[in-house]
């Protein structure tokens, strides 16, 4: 009788917000500027905006760390929240998601009154959102809005081989010169190739990636056939 095949299990990795983790660029040069020069803000409020995976999750996570302050994702806002917190540095991650906008006034307002500072992060600027609220609107709109910009060739480069060598892939010299021209050259679309090669090369049970294995993953065969060679 066949024992059956053993199914390898593909790990999600946990996330390292450190600030020697954190990869400094021209896309994100005035972003990560403003955090590093807290307290000396102008005002009580700061705004990050940028694509998904660009890193503003994990600049809250150093202004955190370094203000001592609370993290919160936009849906856990509320009013009690924002009571609780006033006067204490805040970090609201997917700011833009909040379920009620009257939460975030209140702790906007009450931040300016107490001299704690309020930052947050969104996938675009506020002056976009959609709430109703006049007030809000007024508020953010004197609160800088820093945006991080779409990846260059060379962080791409740098994010590619990062992410595999976190998940302990071995990418070969020509599946690395193949791949980083033809992946989706976005800061989602780099982190999305490589989870993608770690579940094939996982089917395979290895964790080295031929060019072969790359051609195979950018044409959808995440499966991955067992005649692919090791180019």
């Amino acid at each position: 009788m066949k024992a059956p095949t053993q199914q390898p299990l593909a790990l999600e990795l946990a996330p390292r917000y450190g600030r020697q983790d954190f990869m400094p660029a021209p896309c994100n040069a005035d972003a990560l500027s403003w955090i590093s020069n807290w307290p000396d803000w102008p005002g009580p409020a700061l705004a990050l905006h940028g694509p998904a995976g660009a890193g503003k999750t994990h600049l809250l996570h150093i202004w955190v760390q370094a203000s001592e302050g609370v993290l919160l994702q936009g849906p856990e806002l509320t009013l009690e929240a924002a009571h609780d917190l006033a006067g204490t540095p805040v970090a609201i991650d997917r700011a833009d998601a909040m379920v009620q906008p009257e939460p975030f006034l209140h702790l906007y307002n009450m931040q300016r009154e107490a001299g704690a500072h309020l930052l947050f992060a969104a996938r675009t600027p506020p002056a976009d959102w959609t709430h109703g609220l006049p007030d809000l609107s007024s508020r953010l709109a004197t609160a800088p809005a820093v945006a991080i910009r779409q990846p260059d060739d060379s962080l791409l480069s740098a994010l590619l081989l990062k992410y595999a060598s976190d998940r302990q892939l071995d990418l070969t010299p020509s599946a690395y010169a193949y791949l980083l021209p033809r992946m989706d050259r976005s800061f989602a679309g780099v982190q999305e190739i490589v989870a993608r090669l770690d579940r094939a090369a996982l089917g395979q049970q290895k964790r080295h990636v031929s060019r072969d294995l790359v051609i195979a993953v950018l044409a959808g065969n995440d499966g991955v056939n067992d005649g692919i060679g090791e180019g």
